[in-house]
């Protein structure tokens, strides 16, 4: 993690506050470091201070891990409550998704992985529990073809489906955590020009060149609600995919609740599997 893939992803952030960021140090070597921060409020205008989280907290193999562990946690949720937080999380998610996209935990911020059984561990010992199981999926698209049915294609005859490049954000924070971020929006209209759905996605650097291997991160999908049910997700899911497949993007992911059914099913219906689970913790009783 270099210098310059942390100023894209966390310090040059608008509402990156410099003192929610922890670092333990041993005479003049870091030896561990966490980090809390804010999410959005419901409208999506500003910061929502009533909820806090501990995007992730990380001690260097050493012989006091645990107390430094517990030491850093304690310190983030001092920092969150000073701001006025009353419920405190563990790990980021699609929900929480302030810093670190793009280095940690794939197309969206997942919790705390369960290939991060340390950073699992640290919550479970300073009482947080389980509040949400995040599912990561993959597909890999050689060879994908849209399913053709005949409700994609009574969609396909009476819709048109616009991708923009770099599109017009449509709240404050979806500018503020995008900005630097290459991506997408697939929208879905009918001939009169109604929105009916749409998907983001985006271009999952730097990982995707660690990975060495074109992917891409489906970042959510949007049908309005009077239009949900008739296929339409499916059919702009498909369509994103095989559009990214023409392009030369090899593998797609997507994060999604264990407890959201739904999109569960969607997206195994396109092929996609679960590869990995991340926890988000929640702390059940905080000491003011």
């Amino acid at each position: 993690m270099s210098s310059t893939m942390l100023e894209a992803a966390v310090f040059s952030k608008s509402y990156f506050d410099p003192n929610g960021l922890i670092v333990a140090m041993e005479g003049s070597q870091a030896v561990g470091f966490a980090h809390a921060a804010f999410g959005p409020t419901k409208d999506s205008t500003g910061i929502d201070t009533t909820t806090g989280s501990i995007l992730i907290a990380a001690v260097i193999p050493h012989g006091d891990r645990d107390a430094i562990g517990r030491g850093l946690v304690g310190k983030c949720e001092a920092y969150l409550q000073g701001q006025g937080a009353t419920t405190i999380l563990g790990g980021g998610s699609p929900e929480m998704r302030s810093f670190y996209m793009g280095l940690y935990g794939g197309s969206d911020l997942p919790g705390i992985l369960d290939s991060s059984p340390a950073m699992q561990s640290l919550f479970d010992d300073c009482g947080y529990e389980t509040h949400e199981r995040i599912a990561v999926l993959r597909r890999y698209l050689d060879g994908f073809r849209p399913p053709v049915n005949r409700l994609q294609l009574a969609i396909r005859r009476s819709t048109v489906l616009r991708v923009t490049d770099q599109p017009l954000c449509r709240s404050w924070w979806e500018a503020a955590t995008m900005a630097g971020v290459g991506w997408r929006r697939y929208e879905l209209r009918n001939h009169a020009e109604d929105l009916l759905g749409s998907a983001s996605v985006w271009d999952m650097q730097p990982l995707s060149s660690t990975w060495n291997i074109p992917a891409a991160g489906l970042l959510r999908i949007d049908i309005e609600g009077s239009r949900r049910g008739q296929g339409l997700a499916k059919y702009i899911v498909a369509e994103a995919m095989h559009d990214l497949a023409e392009e030369g993007v090899e593998m797609i992911e997507t994060h999604v609740s264990s407890t959201n059914t739904p999109a569960l099913k969607l997206v195994e219906s396109l092929g996609f599997t679960a590869v990995e689970y991340g926890t988000v913790f929640k702390k059940t009783s905080v000491t003011m």
